[in-house]
């Protein structure tokens, strides 16, 4: 495998690992599950309260509408700066990561109740959260199409809607703190493979890989 394809292909590995060993946790280790269930009881707000209204403003802003726009948004921006593989990557990584995570709550769909939660039992198809890997998918797109002085910038911003929006499903006892991670992982996990495929298809990208395998394979020889 090139260096230039090693570490993205690596985090991408990483991301499926980590999701699997989260979907784990979640539903197969008692303690895990638990402490799960803990963690979003000690998060969650009361209906009317500052936090509760606030958590509503931000889950609000992975809506459908919302992200369709921010999309058309990144897509535009990365025109306006002639990255167009770039932007296509980025449809590809936020239509890949919602489709991703909409398959996985149907597999995964399985009801977690805890009396201690009351009636703020998340949804039996809660994992992983739709509206952090919609958010996540977001981020990683716009992070994908700015160029390399604008990145760590825009990986800020990423980051702060990421968590917001995943803070603020927890806070209106959508999701476990589980759910959120796994929307995370999977939008990362399609960010990874974005990355590699821009690598490989990149001019020269096919022709250094290429020759890499050559010239392994003559040292083998």
């Amino acid at each position: 495998m090139a260096s230039r394809l090693r570490s993205p292909v690596l985090g991408w590995l990483g991301c499926v690992f980590a999701l699997f060993a989260v979907t784990l946790l979640a539903f197969k280790v008692g303690a895990a599950e638990r402490l799960d269930a803990r963690a979003l009881s000690h998060l969650t707000a009361e209906p009317g309260s500052a936090a509760h209204e606030a958590a509503t403003l931000f889950a609000h802003l992975a809506d459908p509408a919302p992200l369709l726009l921010a999309l058309i948004g990144v897509c535009a921006l990365g025109l306006h700066w002639g990255r167009r593989r770039e932007a296509l990557a980025a449809v590809a990584v936020v239509a890949g990561a919602n489709l991703t995570t909409q398959i996985l709550k149907a597999l995964f769909s399985h009801e977690r109740f805890w009396e201690f939660l009351g009636q703020g039992q998340p949804w039996t198809n809660s994992f992983p959260s739709g509206h952090t890997t919609a958010a996540a998918s977001i981020a990683v797109a716009f992070l994908i199409v700015v160029p390399a002085r604008l990145r760590p910038l825009a990986a800020g911003l990423g980051a702060a809607l990421t968590a917001a929006v995943g803070l603020s499903v927890v806070v209106l006892e959508w999701h476990y703190p589980s759910d959120v991670l796994g929307g995370v992982l999977v939008a990362a996990g399609w960010g990874f493979a974005a990355l590699a495929a821009l690598r490989l298809l990149a001019p020269g990208g096919r022709r250094a890989e290429a020759q890499t395998s050559s010239r392994f394979a003559i040292s083998t020889k």
